[in-house]
């Protein structure tokens, strides 16, 4: 078995194996204060474009945002929402939301760590390059688009396919990620800090960086409770759980 999440420099860093990666790659929360080197980023990114999208259209515009300064004034624009809206409206303290190793399983530590993290890659849908249907959006006078559809599942199916691309390049190269919907909640401001256009929309983040936590390989329910052969009441029967 691969050690899990280790940090490693981009130089001499010896690459993964596909299985490897993706039996070992963890979410990080917590993150020391170092940048990703440029050419390991670059080639993340460009995993990223390698994803299947609806149509081939690629609509995904990626902001990559590495400055310290405007890092914290993303943690400034998220933190006390994600107080008011989500921690305030937990039945449980966030402190009781813990994993079996005593880690948050919320997003408070991800939160605080904005600051800290190397990058963050915004993920927003471009619409005129996706695909679109008559009756989903309707064209407000300042060229931005209001949605009228009940649920916005298209746009991820071109999308979230890069972001795991991205997720699973990192940890190929030694860096660890985030995936991430907690930025959609300050949206409007992302874009004017950024300089985005309102037209775009805002559909995930992805955080890489280097871990500030010892992190071990993955749990994962065995096949036989998750998998169903051809019949939902006929559970998977085949080849036993092989990992690497």
């Amino acid at each position: 078995m691969v050690e899990t999440q280790k940090s490693a420099p981009w130089e001499g860093w010896s690459e993964l194996g596909i299985f490897d990666t993706l039996f070992t790659v963890r979410a990080t929360r917590i993150y020391k204060r170092e940048l990703v080197p440029e050419p390991v980023l670059a080639r993340i990114l460009r995993a990223a474009t390698f994803a299947g999208s609806s149509g081939n259209t690629q609509p995904w515009e990626f902001v990559v945002v590495t400055d310290d300064g405007l890092k914290q004034k993303m943690h400034d624009l998220i933190a006390p929402v994600w107080a008011t809206e989500v921690d305030a409206k937990r039945s449980q303290p966030a402190d009781q939301l813990v994993d079996g190793a005593g880690r948050s399983i919320t997003g408070r530590d991800a939160v605080a760590n904005v600051p800290n993290v190397g990058a963050i890659v915004l993920v927003f849908w471009n619409p005129d390059r996706g695909i679109r249907f008559h009756g989903e959006y309707e064209e407000n006078p300042d060229g931005t688009l209001k949605e009228l559809r009940p649920h916005d599942g298209g746009r991820g199916a071109s999308l979230f396919p890069a972001c795991q691309n991205m997720i699973l390049a990192a940890r190929a190269l030694g860096v660890q990620s985030l995936f991430t919907t907690f930025f959609n909640r300050v949206e409007p401001q992302l874009k004017e800090l950024l300089g985005v256009p309102p037209r775009m929309f805002l559909e995930c983040g992805v955080f890489l960086g280097y871990g500030d936590e010892n992190l071990k390989a993955p749990r994962r329910k065995p096949l036989e409770t998750v998998v169903h052969h051809n019949d939902w009441d006929r559970a998977w029967a085949g080849t036993p759980d092989v990992t690497i």
